[in-house]
């Protein structure tokens, strides 16, 4: 079968800083693919490199064996359709009037439309549920409403392959699921390669045959919707446990997140000290407030992301100047704090000659018999000489300091309210 799409050792950004990095990617024409991740993965930035709206810095994005730099935008009009997740139109063109501009790469040398172009936009029109309202001016329409005129301009230039960034985000029941098997018709009867990036797994799971997840502007899996969405890739991807059950008739795959295991008032008159740094205990500190715990944090320098999250969230904090090695005027105030906690968490952050006196504060709590919970994964950011992180870290295990993976196994660890 004939590649659709292919990226070749694609990075691609903004500015300095990039969204993807090294991606491998073939797609086959007439495959339906569910691309997930979670906000900032990069999903909507491969639409815009497929699309050819922006350009890699490094690698190849070819489309149909076609270098997509090198194609005119009506080339890439008669190729690829997008449907984004909304769309301004400052002018009050009216509903058949926006479908039509779907024609526009297609139409001959002077602009005129055939029958066959009519043809194109009624049949849009009527299949997404907008040949009702086509003399409505777009910018009066509701959210659904110009939604859905929008899948019928990408509908109207019959493309060989459609990319859709969410794009049933704003629907009700009935019109995302008219859409999504409007889609899959398309597919199935005109070969159309669809590409859609969706929040809602079971949806995707349901209308495609492949998946890929993206991370950190990484592909991190890529297969069939069983094999793809299992309980511990969302976990790491998600930061959220899930319960993924298939039913073992239909195979229909079932993704609900686990029940609460926390109240807003979980913590309620408890106090917890965490030590981070670089924005590493941030997810740490935003779940515990959301379940009522007091908080305070350090050392942390001046500055830094977690300083500036503590900062927003109220909690007390031992700080330090930008760059420097803790002092001891920061690490007694980090005692101050630590004195007056229920609780002491090691978020996961890497330990170097700087920082390493916070291990101090880990090993005084577990004395006085201030219970203390490690973060996994020490092994990997540990870039003290002689590993000394590593080794402390399990003495403080071997001393009684509990293990967690995430937020969730966190909170389901640390002292409740009675």
């Amino acid at each position: 079968m004939n590649l659709a799409l292919e990226l070749e050792g694609v990075s691609a950004g903004y500015r300095n800083r990039l969204v993807l990095q090294d991606l491998q990617l073939r797609v086959s024409e007439g495959e339906r693919i569910g691309i997930l991740g979670p906000n900032g993965a990069g999903k909507s930035t491969l639409f815009k490199l497929l699309s050819g709206l922006l350009r890699p810095v490094r690698g190849h994005v070819k489309v149909f064996g076609h270098s997509v730099a090198g194609m005119t935008p009506a080339e890439r009009a008669r190729h690829i359709a997008v449907v984004p997740q909304e769309m301004d139109i400052p002018v009050a063109f009216t509903v058949e009037e926006i479908v039509a501009m779907g024609r526009t790469a297609s139409l001959g040398r002077w602009g005129q439309s055939g029958t066959h172009d009519r043809q194109a936009v009624e049949r849009a029109m009527v299949y997404t549920d907008v040949a009702d309202i086509r003399d409505r001016p777009f910018n009066e329409l509701s959210g659904g409403e110009k939604q859905r005129s929008i899948v019928a301009l990408a509908l109207a230039q019959e493309p060989r392959i459609l990319l859709m960034d969410e794009a049933t985000s704003h629907l009700d029941i009935n019109h995302r699921l008219e859409i999504m098997q409007l889609v899959e018709r398309l597919n199935a009867e005109a070969g159309v390669t669809v590409l859609i990036i969706s929040h809602d797994l079971q949806l995707a799971a349901e209308f495609s045959g492949r998946l890929l997840v993206l991370d950190q502007g990484r592909l991190v899996a890529d297969g069939p919707p069983a094999d793809v969405l299992t309980e511990d890739l969302l976990r790491r991807v998600y930061h959220c446990d899930v319960r993924v059950r298939q039913d073992p008739v239909s195979g229909a795959l079932s993704i609900l997140p686990r029940p609460r295991i926390a109240s807003p008032r979980a913590g309620q008159g408890l106090r917890v000290h965490i030590i981070g740094g670089g924005g590493c205990g941030e997810e740490v500190m935003r779940r515990l407030a959301l379940c009522g715990y007091s908080l305070s944090t350090g050392v942390v320098n001046r500055g830094d992301k977690d300083a500036e999250v503590a900062s927003a969230l109220g909690a007390d904090m031992a700080l330090e100047k930008p760059f420097s090695y803790l002092s001891r005027e920061a690490l007694e105030e980090a005692r101050k704090w630590v004195g007056r906690a229920q609780a002491v968490v090691l978020a996961p952050v890497p330990f170097g000659p700087g920082n390493l006196a916070n291990m101090d504060l880990l090993d005084e709590s577990l004395n006085a018999g201030i219970p203390v919970f490690v973060v996994e994964g020490i092994e990997s950011r540990d870039f003290t000489p002689g590993r000394e992180a590593v080794a402390r870290f399990h003495s403080l295990v071997q001393r009684g300091a509990k293990l967690w993976r995430d937020a969730d196994e966190l909170l389901t660890l640390l002292p409740k309210s009675p």
